[in-house]
């Protein structure tokens, strides 16, 4: 007698219980199949999988805060799979970065469209966009303001942690995926509205302009030479602009980008202030701190030359850092100091430039009802010496 079986209806409940790492991912790449296919040493199938939902593959095997590991079952039993680390494995081994890069879209293109679709920046919401539209057959026209696309994988992550050929690399498989135009140096506002983008043509526009400016912090003395936003110095140290740093610098936050800033703002320091290095030996503590990491020529130089006079002040307590925990141990291993539970008060300068930040010692960061509203112990202040401060 046959065995008679229920249909089961497969939702969201049930994905999450049976495939957790898949539905943590924004691309919901199914990274259990990836994973199994790399353990039978089926790279190339894996790649296709780690690819097929993701035209940014090669970036998230470097830079992705893989939410899937945080997801994975089997960090219950001892630690999560590596899953970014295996991904990584596949883009470099077939990735368009590669010696031997696979083409995962051949075949996979529509019939050509008679519609033109504008795409106004060519980030990494312009470029997922574009690459899609154009394996549906649209043809697409990406306008970027700046001189190089990738938005601020490109312009706003240091390339310490994403190498640019990467991130180029990434870009031309894309643009060589259908029919898609890059247009560099075309700001909206500036050389084009898109009130002008439909009189040119194009049937639909899509805006993906990006965040590339920096929050404003309100406390007395921001305005004193000196002071600079995190943003603006991420987009001038890659770039390739002038930017001048002191000894001593100081940067005001806790999250990701915080610590890109101070581990940048430390190689700024090696870099414009090598002159007398011979002169000044960091302690053994300091170099034992560093020994151990593959970045361990420059974290020692950088110690030599006063590498520990950066310095980060944030509002929470170390525990409370929104930085990733790996981002905040690597930056301490860098000789970058950490001054948790400090809030900013005021800027103090001499002659107009910076000389000084006065910090409070923080009572909570978020009120009662949950809001971001941090309070301050009154009469905590203290101040730090610098040259330069960095929001």
């Amino acid at each position: 007698m046959l065995k008679r079986y229920e249909n089961k209806t497969v939702d969201v409940d049930w994905l999450n219980s049976n495939f957790p790492c898949m539905m943590a991912c924004p691309a919901h790449t199914n990274a259990g199949r990836y994973v199994a296919l790399i353990a039978e040493g089926r790279y190339e199938e894996a790649y296709r999988f780690a690819r097929d939902p993701n035209p940014l593959a090669s970036i998230c095997g470097r830079v992705c805060a893989h939410p899937c590991e945080t997801a994975c079952r089997r960090g219950s039993i001892d630690r999560p799979i590596a899953i970014r680390a295996l991904k990584r494995f596949l883009t470099e081994r077939h990735g368009p970065e590669s010696k031997r890069p696979l083409d995962v879209n051949a075949g996979r293109g529509q019939q050509k469209l008679p519609f033109k679709i504008a795409v106004v920046g060519g980030g990494p919401v312009g470029l997922s966009a574009a690459h899609d539209l154009a394996l549906m057959g649209y043809s697409v026209t990406i306008f970027e303001a700046a001189q190089v696309a990738g938005g601020m994988l490109y312009l706003g992550i240091p390339e310490y942690r994403l190498p640019r050929s990467v991130v180029e690399a990434q870009v031309r498989e894309i643009l060589a995926t259908g029919s898609i135009d890059l247009k560099l140096n075309h700001a909206a506002g500036r050389d084009f509205t898109v009130s002008d983008l439909r009189h040119q043509g194009f049937d639909a526009v899509l805006l993906a302009v990006g965040a590339h400016r920096s929050r404003d912090l309100s406390i007395p003395g921001v305005d004193l030479d000196g002071v600079h936003k995190g943003i603006d110095f991420l987009l001038n140290v890659n770039l390739g602009y002038q930017f001048t740093i002191g000894k001593k610098v100081i940067v005001i936050g806790g999250g990701n980008v915080a610590m890109d800033v101070a581990r940048s703002a430390a190689r700024e320091v090696l870099r414009q202030h090598a002159a007398g290095v011979e002169q000044q030996e960091p302690s053994r503590e300091n170099v034992e701190a560093v020994a151990t990491r593959e970045m361990v020529d420059v974290s020692l130089s950088a110690l030599r030359l006063g590498a520990q006079e950066v310095h980060l002040v944030c509002l929470e307590s170390r525990q409370e850092m929104p930085a990733a925990l790996e981002e905040i141990a690597e930056a301490e291993e860098e000789g970058i100091i950490l001054h948790p539970g400090l809030g900013p008060n005021r800027v103090l300068g001499e002659n107009g430039k910076v000389a000084g930040l006065e910090v409070l010692k923080t009572r909570w960061v978020f009120d009662q009802s949950g809001r971001f509203n941090p309070a301050f112990y009154e009469g905590s202040e203290t101040v730090l010496s610098c040259d330069t401060i960095i929001m």
